[in-house]
């Protein structure tokens, strides 16, 4: 879990949570401190220019090779210009009215962000398009937009490439090659260990349910959840200050560890985690280790998010929840300003 403030600086950065207990009061698993902190570098580069996204030479080493994930940095959603790259080739630029204008490329009113007092225009170049090469109309199109209109950003870079063999850092190589500043930027882990806490009862599926009153409802988990991880002390009563307490109904528990990581993770890498964490449960007593989340939260200023029906570029759209147990995956999402969705149910059996 994250605060979102209104300081650039303050903004919550991308990483993972992973909420649970542990028998003694050392760190986190090494396996696991292994997965988030090992080979996990991202580059930044700065003021790269959008044409050079468009070079062939890039689009068939790296775009084509494997994927790549960019996130312009230092921009704000709601004032500024802003850049992503999708892992499936999609630039997606979010601009104001004065700079979709002059780019003169055809793009679409943003729904998702207010139209006043700055209207913002949503703009798509899809750079794995099988005619997305020189000489191609819409190349050529995209390319002098580009190159007449020298828009530049701050980017985030992480390449993933098909062949394992290849090595990541190529990207950043071959940037600076072309003389952009380029800074190896590394993701970090930081952790709170509680001596005593009373874990709730996540729950099998609703359908499963039935009337157990004992199951916690969805808000009230992710409260617990994101209370444990901000290190807030829950009292047994609501006082004037908070109405926030303590489950009615759960486990207690000895040593919970919640570990944060920041950094720029892979959808593998995330993937890489949650097996993990399954096999790392199935070793422990239930009695002990009763459940295990993990929160993964994208940057708030990102001009997309992992909404399936639609790109979005709403901050709450970038955040969710798993609560694993030993024979279910309970996923769970913010959908708008309102009450966490649960999304998925699968039991440990379906891999």
């Amino acid at each position: 879990m994250g605060v979102t403030t209104g300081s650039k600086l303050a903004r919550r950065r991308p990483g993972v949570s992973w909420l649970t207990n542990t028998h003694s009061m050392q760190n986190v698993p090494a396996d696991l401190r292994e997965l988030l902190t090992q080979d996990t570098q991202f580059y930044r580069i700065d003021k790269l220019p959008l044409h050079q996204l468009c070079a062939p030479a890039f689009l068939q080493a790296f775009l084509n090779k494997g994927q790549v994930f960019g996130l312009s940095c230092d921009t704000l959603l709601d004032t500024d210009n802003s850049a992503v790259i999708a892992p499936d080739g999609l630039l997606r630029l979010l601009l104001n009215k004065f700079t979709y204008q002059e780019l003169a490329l055809s793009g679409s009113l943003s729904a998702d962000i207010l139209r006043t007092p700055m209207e913002k225009f949503v703009v798509e170049v899809d750079l794995k398009n099988p005619n997305f090469y020189p000489g191609k109309p819409r190349y050529q199109q995209v390319k002098n937009a580009f190159t007449q209109l020298p828009l530049a950003f701050s980017f985030w870079i992480l390449w993933v490439p098909n062949d394992p063999d290849v090595c990541p850092s190529s990207i950043a190589k071959y940037f600076h090659d072309l003389g952009y500043s380029v800074s190896e930027c590394a993701a970090t882990l930081s952790q709170n260990v509680l001596e005593k806490a009373f874990m709730p009862f996540p729950g099998p599926p609703v359908e499963e349910a039935g009337l157990d009153e004992q199951i916690a409802e969805p808000e009230d988990l992710l409260e617990w959840i994101g209370c444990q991880t901000l290190g807030i002390r829950l009292s047994q009563k609501e006082s004037v200050l908070s109405g926030v307490v303590e489950p009615r109904h759960g486990t207690p528990v000895n040593n919970l560890c919640c570990a944060q990581s920041s950094g720029f993770f892979s959808p593998s890498l995330i993937h890489l985690v949650i097996q993990y964490t399954r096999s790392w449960l199935a070793q422990r007593e239930a009695t002990a280790v009763p459940w295990v989340s993990l929160t993964v939260y994208g940057h708030p200023d990102s001009a997309m998010s992992w909404r399936w029906e639609k790109p979005s570029c709403s901050s709450w759209d970038n955040l969710y929840t798993l609560v694993i147990t030993r024979e279910h995956l309970l996923a769970f999402m913010l959908l708008g300003p309102g009450k966490p969705q649960r999304l998925i149910v699968k039991t440990n059996k379906n891999k």
